[in-house]
């Protein structure tokens, strides 16, 4: 009697080719005591993370060192800029010249001039001599202002009116009687040069109907001294006109 043999369904699990396990493009990694592949694996993770931290740490010192260097950088050109510019500031300090000393003269050119006090003509006959300055022209003239007896003043130029000649103010009678020829009973103001007196207490024509005080009385002289307008300002005597 024949023994039917129980058949195996194709779906039986057995039937089912056993996978094969080997990988030719993977290595098997090596079994080591006590180390499992997920150690393994977990361990190969923090090298990882640890390789990629040191990365960005390596890139932030470099950034700070980069950011450092720019900074010294910056530091170090402007205070090249700086030095710079105080050099050229020294230097240009040394090529501008110094500025002129202010003189006393020139501290009334803008306005009129003080040719004396009260106080320093208080008497008849007294003298000073002063500078007078044309506000226009900025010109310097010698000048001389006498107190007469009537109490009135007479300024006038010691630039004789023509020529070169200073004029001089002579008080000694003598003088004038021995250098000069002439007897005077008063004060007389002279030409060195050419000998002409004048006197304060006349008025002399210009012509035109212009009169100017210092007629000539003795000499070849053209005209009187040039004269200039003083007025009384309180304990001043002003000085602001010029023929």
């Amino acid at each position: 009697m024949l023994t039917k043999l129980p058949t195996k369904s194709p779906d039986s699990p057995n039937d089912k080719p056993v996978a094969n396990k080997f990988d030719p493009f993977r290595p098997e990694m090596p079994q080591i005591p006590g180390v499992s592949p997920g150690s393994r694996q977990a361990d190969r993770a923090s090298g990882v993370l640890n390789t990629q931290r040191l990365v960005q740490i390596g890139g932030i010192v470099l950034a700070l060192l980069l950011i450092g260097a720019a900074i010294h950088w910056w530091v170090k050109s402007k205070s090249r800029a700086a030095g710079n510019a105080s050099s050229d500031a020294e230097i240009a300090d040394q090529n501008v010249p110094a500025p002129p000393l202010p003189n006393p003269v020139a501290a009334v050119q803008d306005g009129p001039t003080v040719a004396a006090t009260l106080d320093e003509l208080s008497k008849p006959w007294d003298a000073k001599k002063f500078t007078f300055i044309k506000v226009i022209t900025q010109e310097h003239f010698d000048a001389m202002i006498i107190r007469l007896p009537s109490g009135e003043f007479w300024a006038f130029s010691l630039q004789g009116p023509f020529g070169h000649c200073t004029l001089q103010y002579v008080t000694n009678l003598g003088v004038l009687a021995s250098q000069y020829k002439y007897n005077a009973s008063h004060p007389m103001v002279v030409d060195p040069c050419d000998g002409t007196v004048y006197d304060p207490l006349k008025v002399g024509s210009l012509g035109a109907d212009t009169w100017v005080r210092g007629e000539i009385v003795k000499g070849g002289s053209l005209r009187p001294p040039i004269s200039i307008d003083v007025k009384v300002r309180g304990r001043s005597i002003i000085a602001d006109g010029i023929e």
